[in-house]
């Protein structure tokens, strides 16, 4: 393992004078192009548990690094606003990113209303391709397709589909969907040709996009009983927390509460739509899948658990889940030193990358793993860490951490 460089990547302190608190920019998401020589990461602030400053507005923002040698910014674009960016996207072949967070809360600015914020940039200039504040909430959520052509944003309860026309601008007003509860993920397929998104209600939704046209969704719920041993308990939906989309293959998979279910296009466009597998969480106790990623062809699955160790203490825990007869099965699993965040896998699935740190008293660590659940090295961090993705090619790695540092690896 390399820890090629770190940046820190607000230049401005988060807390100044009269203030004394301590806390910093948290860094909640980075992405990483498929060949790994680009990275966009946000900034970001919420007052959690353990943190001191009860303001959440600040100087925010979206930045990107070229990763050769020891890294180089190639912009920063930051605004004034609360809470920031809560999430990030760049497409596959690095030419386009975005960012998604909070413009204004309405707390500490109340004669603003509030607003949610996506912005989009080309890569190589830093021009602006799309400046929205149009959101009723904060964006939770964006993805781009390879080519940077299809832009994809959540933010409570409804998903917006942008496409980019002839001027390279994305086209405003997007496509908006009604979804059913809040929805706190979003997968554009690389190809641009559909996007799945999950809610807090049970459901995943699956939408085309043909010839410019975005199909309104097909979609399935997740209703599982709350206690599984008791055949005749009540059942509820699952409150999914992440969908992932396959790079190469027409799969997805989406985890929450104590189940990760594995569909194809075809399953989930079915009369009735299914799920071609599931899983569920051995212990069934502590609602737990936090973030789940499917192998580019679809043969595997990993997501990432909180758990706990035989004194009660908050633990986490990678498993890698492979499909047999209508199961997800459990290939192995591995320990978490904390409750984790994120998880990824390399376009050939030789390598899985795995963050934890939670809460923000806590530290972390980014971990890298092989296929069959050996781990190739881990590195501790003084705070938590919430994304790390490693790029397609396997040549490079992302992470953030709560204390406004990007990180960046080789395997």
């Amino acid at each position: 393992m390399a820890l090629k460089w770190t940046k820190k990547l607000s230049v401005l302190p988060l807390c100044v004078p009269p203030e004394t608190c301590t806390d910093d920019y948290m860094v909640n998401s980075v992405a990483i192009s498929d060949d790994g020589s680009r990275v966009v990461a946000g900034t970001y602030y919420f007052h959690y548990q353990g943190t001191t400053r009860v303001r959440t507005d600040g100087k925010f923002g979206t930045y990107c690094y070229s990763t050769p040698g020891q890294g180089k910014r190639l912009w920063a674009k930051e605004y004034r606003g609360d809470q920031g960016i809560y999430a990030v996207a760049i497409s596959g072949d690095g030419t386009v990113a975005a960012g998604g967070g909070l413009l204004n809360e309405g707390k500490f600015h109340p004669h603003r209303p509030k607003r949610g914020l996506l912005r989009a940039f080309q890569v190589a200039t830093g021009k602006k391709l799309l400046d929205s504040s149009a959101f009723p909430a904060r964006v939770t959520s964006v993805s781009l397709s390879r080519d940077g052509g299809v832009l994809a944003a959540v933010a409570e309860s409804s998903l917006y589909v942008f496409q980019r026309g002839a001027s390279g601008l994305f086209s405003t007003p997007p496509k908006e969907i009604d979804l059913d509860g809040y929805s706190p993920s979003v997968a554009v397929h690389p190809s641009g040709s559909w996007l799945a998104a999950c809610d807090t209600m049970g459901k995943v939704y699956l939408s085309t996009i043909h010839a410019g046209v975005v199909s309104q969704p097909a979609t399935w719920t997740a209703l599982e009983p709350t206690d599984p041993i008791l055949p005749l308990s009540p059942t509820e939906p699952v409150k999914f927390n992440c969908v992932s989309a396959s790079r190469a293959s027409n799969s997805l998979a989406v985890g929450g509460g104590d189940f990760v279910y594995l569909f194809t296009l075809a399953s989930i466009q079915g009369s009735p739509p299914a799920p071609v597998a599931r899983f569920t969480s051995f212990d069934l106790r502590h609602h737990n899948v936090r973030f789940v990623a499917v192998s580019d062809n679809g043969a595997f699955v990993t997501a990432v658990l909180n758990d706990q160790d035989l004194a009660g203490k908050p633990v986490g825990r990678l498993i890698k889940l492979s499909p047999n007869a209508g199961q997800l099965c459990e290939d192995w699993r591995a320990a978490l030193h904390h409750p984790p965040n994120s998880a990824s896998i390399d376009a050939s699935g030789q390598f899985i990358a795995a963050a934890d740190g939670y809460p923000n008293t806590s530290p972390g660590a980014f971990y890298l793993f092989d296929n069959a659940g050996a781990k190739l090295w881990e590195h501790p961090t003084p705070a938590m860490n919430w994304p790390m993705f490693i790029s397609a090619n396997g040549s490079g790695i992302a992470g953030g951490s709560d204390d406004n540092t990007l990180f960046f690896f080789t395997p």
